[in-house]
């Protein structure tokens, strides 16, 4: 066999390659601390799978921690907090079909919700940053509450990122709140992988939840623990819920998602 042929025969496997849909995953870091100010919060491990169609993002996963979780810890920031930290067995997850649009969740409380992929409105600045072996982007956006930045790397193009964090031009590697009481961080990635058999659908059987049912539950929870005193006394003074102000405020306190007008 030539060397001519040879050659052709390498660049022909090397563009096949290039079109495969390979899967790729990536560990995270995930703290949240919402009402400490600070990322004092349980430090928990989370992953992102993915292909060139879809991602999926779970947390809170026994087996991501290496056993199940259900314990009361306290932590410091500008107030002491005590949080009961938990895992199970599925865990929390985020399935993002980018390429249909399409957004499951199995959310906060067991939630299945499902909707489409929400569309946030990204800022990218010219700022950047190594993490890990790649370059990052900074891009920041207001998304359901919360003013976010996130990191994103354009060295992997794909619309995709930890929890519903997504839409930019490339893979988000880190993602913080303001303070920090949401945090994920970059651990490290395979890519490709051979764990593509994690990149499934969720598994519901029931009906499946709009965003804005999941909405109102999450308020009506919210209105729950105010009356029955498990929130502050300051807050339990508080006589209506109503999507205002001051509800997001206190969901902002207790919940990922704050829920202002922006969806």
């Amino acid at each position: 066999m030539t060397k001519k042929i040879l050659l052709l025969i390498t660049v022909f496997s090397s563009l096949l390659t290039q079109g495969q849909n390979q899967t790729g995953l990536v560990y995270y870091g995930e703290i949240q601390s919402m009402g400490a100010g600070a990322p004092v919060g349980p430090d928990l491990n989370a992953i992102l799978v993915f292909d060139n169609n879809r991602s999926l993002f779970i947390t809170r996963m026994d087996s991501l921690e290496g056993g199940h979780i259900r314990e009361q810890r306290n932590f410091e920031g500008t107030a002491r907090i005590s949080r009961t930290v938990t895992t199970n067995e599925i865990g929390f997850r985020h399935l993002n079909d980018f390429k249909k649009g399409i957004f499951t969740s199995r959310d906060i409380g067991f939630s299945y919700v499902k909707d489409r992929t929400p569309k946030i409105k990204w800022n990218i600045t010219s700022e950047t940053k190594a993490i890990g072996k790649f370059t990052a982007n900074k891009a920041t956006a207001h998304f359901r509450g919360r003013d976010y930045t996130a990191w994103f790397t354009p060295e992997i193009p794909l619309p995709i990122g930890p929890w519903k964090l997504q839409g930019l031009p490339g893979l988000i590697l880190e993602a913080y709140d303001t303070n920090k009481e949401i945090y994920w961080y970059f651990k490290s990635i395979e890519y490709p992988t051979d764990k593509s058999y994690l990149l499934k659908p969720i598994e519901h059987d029931g009906e499946w939840m709009s965003t804005e049912d999941f909405k109102k539950d999450q308020i009506k929870a919210l209105k729950s623990a105010l009356i029955s005193g498990r929130m502050s006394a300051e807050s339990a003074n508080i006589r209506g819920i109503h999507v205002n102000n001051t509800t997001q405020n206190l969901m902002l306190r207790s919940y990922i998602e704050g829920f202002a007008d922006d969806q």
